[in-house]
């Protein structure tokens, strides 16, 4: 099962992000889950303290919503980290975090920080984010940039098939080496946990 969630900030188009998919969870976590209910979109379950909406966008989210699970404006987490605790805890393949990206810098941030807790990604219209364990990948990039960092020291880094390339190098948490890369090709280090942000200008 693929579990998509939809946060905000509210500044990405949902119907050009959002593809049905039969084998699918839906969570929308507050502005996040008034965007689904404006487009229309059937929502598993609406979770957040709502704070971002009025009154009559509350009632649109509750009349697209199978369930609503409504926080306390004062807790100790955000909205979208309560979200994917429940996405967490499902039996689940994939989890996409859809928005997270382009409005506040410490909400953007946290969200970034939470793709080191599974199979996750953070998809917007013009960025898409996810981190990488040790082993070789075959990467695609729909985007016109791929930029990697170390988030955990790398070791024995090789890119193959990109327009820069390296082989066997080491790439340290503070290194800027790998930013800005085109095209598309294979990923393999040894050790590490690794970032990767396909970009739009």
């Amino acid at each position: 099962m693929i579990i998509k969630i939809f946060t905000g900030p509210n500044n990405y188009d949902i119907s050009s992000l959002y593809n049905k998919e039969d084998n699918e969870f839906i969570i929308g976590v507050d502005i996040g889950a008034f965007l689904l209910a404006q487009n229309k979109n059937t929502i598993d379950l609406s979770i957040g303290d709502f704070d971002s909406v009025n009154q009559d966008q509350f009632n649109l989210i509750k009349k697209f919503s199978k369930k609503i699970k409504k926080l306390d404006e004062k807790k100790d987490y955000t909205d979208t980290y309560l979200a994917l605790q429940v996405a967490l805890s499902m039996d689940y393949d994939e989890i996409v975090i859809y928005g997270g990206t382009g409005g506040r810098f410490d909400h953007g941030f946290a969200n970034m920080n939470l793709l080191k807790l599974g199979k996750i990604s953070i998809v917007s219209n013009d960025i898409m984010m996810y981190m990488l364990d040790p082993g070789s990948f075959e990467i695609e990039n729909k985007f016109k940039y791929i930029s990697l960092f170390a988030i955990e020291d790398i070791k024995d880094l090789i890119l193959k098939g990109f327009k820069y390339d390296v082989n066997n190098i080491d790439l340290s948490t503070e290194d800027p080496l790998c930013i800005s890369n085109e095209n598309e090709g294979t990923i393999s280090f040894k050790e590490g946990l690794l970032l990767v942000v396909h970009q739009d200008e």
